[in-house]
Protein backbone atom coordinates (compact mmCIF):
# COMPACT_ATOMS: atom_id res chain seq x y z
CA UNK A 1 0.00 0.00 0.00
CA UNK A 2 1.31 3.45 -0.62
CA UNK A 3 1.52 5.94 2.16
CA UNK A 4 1.99 9.80 2.07
CA UNK A 5 3.07 11.81 4.89
CA UNK A 6 1.68 15.22 5.44
CA UNK A 7 3.99 17.07 7.28
CA UNK A 8 7.71 16.40 7.92
CA UNK A 9 8.91 17.58 11.21
CA UNK A 10 10.06 14.86 13.78
CA UNK A 11 7.23 12.78 13.79
CA UNK A 12 6.91 12.62 9.94
CA UNK A 13 10.70 11.93 9.56
CA UNK A 14 10.72 9.01 12.10
CA UNK A 15 7.35 7.66 10.10
CA UNK A 16 9.75 8.24 6.57
CA UNK A 17 12.72 6.46 7.97
CA UNK A 18 11.04 2.87 9.34
CA UNK A 19 9.02 2.96 5.73
CA UNK A 20 12.83 3.36 3.97
CA UNK A 21 13.77 0.69 6.47
CA UNK A 22 11.14 -1.62 5.54
CA UNK A 23 7.32 -1.85 6.93
CA UNK A 24 5.47 -5.08 5.48
CA UNK A 25 2.93 -4.33 3.05
CA UNK A 26 3.83 -0.59 3.00
CA UNK A 27 5.92 1.64 0.83
CA UNK A 28 6.65 5.34 1.13
CA UNK A 29 4.92 7.45 -1.89
CA UNK A 30 5.80 10.69 -0.87
CA UNK A 31 5.32 13.87 1.47
CA UNK A 32 3.81 17.54 2.11
CA UNK A 33 5.50 19.94 3.92
CA UNK A 34 4.32 23.46 3.85
CA UNK A 35 8.69 24.47 4.93
CA UNK A 36 10.43 23.49 1.62
CA UNK A 37 13.76 24.23 2.87
CA UNK A 38 12.86 22.12 5.91
CA UNK A 39 11.61 18.91 3.97
CA UNK A 40 15.06 19.07 1.72
CA UNK A 41 17.15 19.25 4.95
CA UNK A 42 15.16 16.55 6.23
CA UNK A 43 15.43 14.28 3.15
CA UNK A 44 18.85 14.75 3.06
CA UNK A 45 19.78 13.78 6.79
CA UNK A 46 17.45 10.33 5.46
CA UNK A 47 19.91 10.09 2.52
CA UNK A 48 16.91 8.57 0.46
CA UNK A 49 15.06 10.08 -2.72
CA UNK A 50 11.69 10.99 -1.66
CA UNK A 51 9.23 13.28 -3.38
CA UNK A 52 7.13 16.04 -2.62
CA UNK A 53 3.71 16.53 -3.32
CA UNK A 54 0.85 19.78 -3.21
CA UNK A 55 -1.67 17.78 -1.12
CA UNK A 56 -4.10 17.23 -3.36
CA UNK A 57 -2.29 15.13 -5.61
CA UNK A 58 -0.47 13.05 -2.69
CA UNK A 59 -3.71 12.09 -1.87
CA UNK A 60 -4.71 11.38 -4.95
CA UNK A 61 -2.20 9.01 -5.34
CA UNK A 62 -1.66 7.00 -2.24
CA UNK A 63 -3.55 4.47 -0.57
CA UNK A 64 -3.19 5.81 3.05
CA UNK A 65 -2.05 9.41 4.41
CA UNK A 66 -0.33 9.62 7.92
CA UNK A 67 -0.94 13.31 9.43
CA UNK A 68 1.65 14.77 11.25
CA UNK A 69 0.98 18.21 10.41
CA UNK A 70 -0.14 20.98 13.13
CA UNK A 71 -3.50 20.83 13.97
CA UNK A 72 -4.62 23.72 11.79
CA UNK A 73 -4.20 21.81 9.13
CA UNK A 74 -6.52 19.21 9.98
CA UNK A 75 -9.79 19.78 8.49
CA UNK A 76 -7.94 20.52 4.96
CA UNK A 77 -6.34 16.94 5.21
CA UNK A 78 -9.23 14.75 6.96
CA UNK A 79 -12.02 16.81 4.40
CA UNK A 80 -9.90 15.60 1.46
CA UNK A 81 -9.18 12.40 2.36
CA UNK A 82 -12.51 11.38 3.38
CA UNK A 83 -13.47 12.94 0.12
CA UNK A 84 -11.41 10.96 -1.79
CA UNK A 85 -12.32 7.47 -0.29
CA UNK A 86 -8.11 7.24 1.57
CA UNK A 87 -7.69 6.10 4.93
CA UNK A 88 -5.67 9.14 7.42
CA UNK A 89 -4.16 7.73 9.99
CA UNK A 90 -3.49 10.95 12.47
CA UNK A 91 -1.84 11.87 15.78
CA UNK A 92 -3.46 15.40 15.85
CA UNK A 93 -6.08 14.36 18.68
CA UNK A 94 -6.86 17.96 19.21
CA UNK A 95 -7.75 18.02 15.57
CA UNK A 96 -10.45 15.50 15.74
CA UNK A 97 -11.70 16.92 18.57
CA UNK A 98 -12.15 19.98 17.00
CA UNK A 99 -14.01 18.75 13.89
CA UNK A 100 -16.30 16.01 15.41
CA UNK A 101 -18.70 16.47 12.52
CA UNK A 102 -16.41 14.91 10.20
CA UNK A 103 -17.23 11.78 11.54
CA UNK A 104 -20.30 11.88 9.64
CA UNK A 105 -18.60 12.60 6.26
CA UNK A 106 -16.38 9.73 7.19
CA UNK A 107 -19.59 7.56 7.95
CA UNK A 108 -20.99 8.59 4.41
CA UNK A 109 -17.89 7.92 2.55
CA UNK A 110 -18.02 4.64 4.26
CA UNK A 111 -14.03 5.69 4.98
CA UNK A 112 -11.65 6.01 8.33
CA UNK A 113 -9.91 8.32 10.57
CA UNK A 114 -7.10 6.76 12.95
CA UNK A 115 -6.02 8.30 15.94
CA UNK A 116 -2.18 6.84 16.62
CA UNK A 117 -2.21 7.27 20.43
CA UNK A 118 1.17 5.67 21.25
CA UNK A 119 1.99 8.80 23.43
CA UNK A 120 -0.22 7.49 26.13
CA UNK A 121 -1.35 4.19 27.11
CA UNK A 122 -4.57 2.58 28.58
CA UNK A 123 -6.71 3.39 25.93
CA UNK A 124 -7.97 -0.19 25.02
CA UNK A 125 -9.27 -0.48 29.11
CA UNK A 126 -10.12 3.32 28.90
CA UNK A 127 -13.08 2.30 25.79
CA UNK A 128 -13.69 -1.26 27.22
CA UNK A 129 -14.84 0.92 30.52
CA UNK A 130 -16.74 3.68 28.37
CA UNK A 131 -19.44 0.82 27.29
CA UNK A 132 -20.60 0.68 30.73
CA UNK A 133 -20.48 3.79 33.30
CA UNK A 134 -17.49 5.47 33.76
CA UNK A 135 -17.81 7.93 36.76
CA UNK A 136 -14.43 9.87 36.54
CA UNK A 137 -11.61 10.59 34.46
CA UNK A 138 -8.60 12.88 35.36
CA UNK A 139 -5.48 13.22 33.54
CA UNK A 140 -2.44 15.08 34.94
CA UNK A 141 0.53 16.15 32.53
CA UNK A 142 4.04 17.13 33.19
CA UNK A 143 6.52 18.49 31.20
CA UNK A 144 9.99 20.22 31.56
CA UNK A 145 9.50 23.70 31.39
CA UNK A 146 11.27 23.47 27.69
CA UNK A 147 8.18 21.42 26.37
CA UNK A 148 5.33 23.93 27.17
CA UNK A 149 7.52 27.39 26.64
CA UNK A 150 6.05 27.97 23.02
CA UNK A 151 2.63 27.21 24.00
CA UNK A 152 -0.42 29.33 22.64
CA UNK A 153 -1.85 29.68 26.43
CA UNK A 154 1.75 30.22 28.22
CA UNK A 155 2.15 33.00 25.93
CA UNK A 156 -1.35 34.55 25.74
CA UNK A 157 -1.19 34.50 29.67
CA UNK A 158 2.59 35.90 30.47
CA UNK A 159 3.43 32.88 31.92
CA UNK A 160 7.28 32.83 32.95
CA UNK A 161 9.04 29.37 32.71
CA UNK A 162 12.50 29.85 31.68
CA UNK A 163 13.78 30.35 35.61
CA UNK A 164 11.34 28.13 36.96
CA UNK A 165 12.74 26.35 40.17
CA UNK A 166 10.21 24.42 41.54
CA UNK A 167 6.98 22.29 39.98
CA UNK A 168 4.27 24.85 39.06
CA UNK A 169 0.49 24.18 37.71
CA UNK A 170 -0.32 26.26 34.74
CA UNK A 171 -3.67 24.97 33.67
CA UNK A 172 -6.87 23.13 35.40
CA UNK A 173 -10.04 22.31 33.15
CA UNK A 174 -11.45 19.76 30.79
CA UNK A 175 -9.43 18.23 27.91
CA UNK A 176 -11.61 20.39 25.37
CA UNK A 177 -10.03 23.43 27.17
CA UNK A 178 -6.78 21.89 27.51
CA UNK A 179 -6.23 20.44 23.64
CA UNK A 180 -7.32 24.62 22.62
CA UNK A 181 -4.88 26.25 24.77
CA UNK A 182 -2.07 23.42 24.56
CA UNK A 183 -2.72 22.37 20.82
CA UNK A 184 0.80 20.87 20.12
CA UNK A 185 1.10 19.80 23.62
CA UNK A 186 -2.00 17.01 24.88
CA UNK A 187 -3.18 15.48 22.08
CA UNK A 188 -2.74 13.03 24.28
CA UNK A 189 -5.73 14.33 26.88
CA UNK A 190 -8.15 14.86 23.56
CA UNK A 191 -7.05 11.31 23.22
CA UNK A 192 -8.27 9.95 26.17
CA UNK A 193 -11.51 12.60 26.03
CA UNK A 194 -12.20 10.87 23.16
CA UNK A 195 -11.96 6.90 24.15
CA UNK A 196 -13.55 7.68 27.64
CA UNK A 197 -16.42 9.77 28.85
CA UNK A 198 -15.89 12.89 26.37
CA UNK A 199 -13.16 15.47 26.22
CA UNK A 200 -15.61 17.85 28.41
CA UNK A 201 -15.65 15.76 31.31
CA UNK A 202 -12.39 14.48 31.37
CA UNK A 203 -10.39 16.77 34.21
CA UNK A 204 -6.69 18.41 33.27
CA UNK A 205 -3.94 19.12 35.02
CA UNK A 206 -0.81 20.67 33.23
CA UNK A 207 2.12 21.28 35.50
CA UNK A 208 5.61 22.56 34.11
CA UNK A 209 8.60 20.53 35.97
CA UNK A 210 12.13 21.54 36.26
CA UNK A 211 13.12 18.46 37.63
CA UNK A 212 11.75 16.34 34.99
CA UNK A 213 13.55 15.45 31.28
CA UNK A 214 10.99 13.32 30.38
CA UNK A 215 6.86 14.58 29.17
CA UNK A 216 5.03 12.95 31.78
CA UNK A 217 1.03 11.50 32.39
CA UNK A 218 -1.43 10.18 34.61
CA UNK A 219 -4.51 8.95 33.93
CA UNK A 220 -6.80 8.24 36.74
CA UNK A 221 -10.33 6.31 35.87
CA UNK A 222 -13.25 5.44 38.24
CA UNK A 223 -15.82 3.14 36.57
CA UNK A 224 -18.27 0.57 37.55
CA UNK A 225 -16.21 -1.75 35.92
CA UNK A 226 -12.85 -0.94 37.61
CA UNK A 227 -10.97 0.97 39.10
CA UNK A 228 -7.62 1.77 37.30
CA UNK A 229 -4.47 4.62 36.86
CA UNK A 230 -1.93 4.10 34.49
CA UNK A 231 1.25 6.47 33.83
CA UNK A 232 4.22 6.81 30.92
CA UNK A 233 7.48 8.91 30.90
CA UNK A 234 7.86 9.95 27.28
CA UNK A 235 11.59 10.84 26.06
CA UNK A 236 11.37 13.45 24.42
CA UNK A 237 12.17 14.17 20.86
CA UNK A 238 15.59 16.11 20.03
CA UNK A 239 14.00 18.26 17.67
CA UNK A 240 10.82 18.91 19.73
CA UNK A 241 10.39 18.65 23.30
CA UNK A 242 6.90 18.76 23.45
CA UNK A 243 6.48 15.27 21.63
CA UNK A 244 7.46 12.12 22.65
CA UNK A 245 9.70 9.80 20.64
CA UNK A 246 7.52 6.86 20.93
CA UNK A 247 4.75 8.90 19.22
CA UNK A 248 6.07 8.13 15.80
CA UNK A 249 6.60 4.50 16.84
CA UNK A 250 3.09 4.18 17.23
CA UNK A 251 2.26 5.41 14.24
CA UNK A 252 4.30 2.56 12.30
CA UNK A 253 2.84 0.49 14.61
CA UNK A 254 -0.94 1.42 13.40
CA UNK A 255 0.67 0.49 9.93
CA UNK A 256 1.75 -2.54 10.98
CA UNK A 257 -1.48 -3.05 12.64
CA UNK A 258 -3.66 -2.51 9.45
CA UNK A 259 -2.61 -5.69 7.70
CA UNK A 260 -1.82 -7.77 10.29
CA UNK A 261 -3.15 -11.71 10.51
CA UNK A 262 -3.13 -10.91 14.44
CA UNK A 263 -5.03 -7.54 15.76
CA UNK A 264 -3.48 -7.17 19.34
CA UNK A 265 -5.80 -4.79 21.29
CA UNK A 266 -9.11 -3.35 20.75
Amino acid sequence: MKVGIVGFGSIGTEVAKALIIGVENFSLYGVVSRSKKNVERRILQLNHQIKIFELETLIQKCDIIIDCAPKEAFREIATQCIQNNKTLITVSGAGILDNLDLEEMAKEKNTQIILATGAILGLDALRAASESKINSVKMITRKPPNALSNAPYVIENGIQLDKLLASKLIFKGSATEGAKAFPANVNVAAAVGLAGIGADKTELEIWADPDLDRNTHKVEVDADSAVFEMSIQNVQTPENPGTGKITGLSVIACLRGLKSPFKIGT
